[in-house]
């Protein structure tokens, strides 16, 4: 089943999630993701993408927590699930095309990471609110997630984020600096269909090796330290 579109918009291909409304992480998504990123990535016509999600209400929910659920005994395949989730965040961080977020919703825990790698989000002004919820699902970050939300933050504002869980409006996000401009829904995503063009239009193999110069960081963090920081995040989700 398709969990992604894709639809050309001059030289800017536009990726819309479209999952069961919520557009959580199931593992068919972030497989299709993947596969359209190196599609993308290998059509010389294409020049920048727009992420969205389909539904008005949510650009992305995070993780996929009914298949979590239906596979509560098996490590094995929670291990690789989350294996494949920190490869999406690693390709986006470090894909040779400009990215551009159009956030039409609730950007919560899991989606809002995904956003995070992106090069810019832009967001709906009248809904839709930023969360990091694991504080109160007892899930501490990643050390790649801490290193990608501190690069697209202000430090007081991933401070709250992290340890309040709270609720952040599009406009509290921006101040934060994690949106970086909000716009009325209809003019959502034609206004950063036409900014990812801007983008576009400048050298690719320039703009690849600028954004792997300023995400070098955060890519050898999730490479040298994720991996070993997934079973004791979620031992400390288990009940007990």
């Amino acid at each position: 089943m398709a969990m992604v579109r894709f639809e050309l918009q001059g030289s800017t291909g536009v990726v819309t999630l479209d999952n069961d409304k919520e557009n959580r992480f199931h593992p068919d998504l972030v497989a299709q993701v993947l596969s359209t990123l190196d599609q993308a990535e290998k059509d010389k016509g294409i020049k920048a993408l727009v992420f969205t999600g389909a539904d008005p209400k949510f650009f992305c929910n995070g993780l996929d927590l009914p298949w979590l659920m239906a596979h509560a005994t098996d490590m094995q395949s929670i291990l690789a699930y989350l294996t494949q989730i920190n490869a999406m965040y690693r390709r986006v961080c470090l894909f040779p095309k400009p990215i551009v977020g159009a956030l039409n919703g609730h950007t919560f825990a899991g989606g809002a990471f995904l956003a995070a790698h992106m090069d810019f989000r832009f967001m709906r002004a009248d809904k839709g609110w930023v969360c990091l919820p694991e504080v109160d699902i007892n899930i501490p970050l990643l050390p790649g997630m801490v290193a990608i939300m501190q690069a697209v933050t202000t430090p007081a504002g991933f401070r709250e984020m992290y340890y309040t869980g709270r609720r952040f409006t599009a406009q509290e996000a921006q101040a934060a600096g994690y949106v970086d401009r909000t716009f009325p829904a209809e003019e959502l995503l034609p206004r950063s269909i036409d900014f990812a063009a801007e983008l576009g239009a400048k050298r690719t193999r320039t703009y690849a090796e600028m954004k792997r110069r300023l995400r070098a960081h955060v890519v050898r963090v999730m490479d040298e330290e994720d991996a070993a920081a997934f079973l004791p995040t979620l031992a400390l989700a288990m009940p007990g």
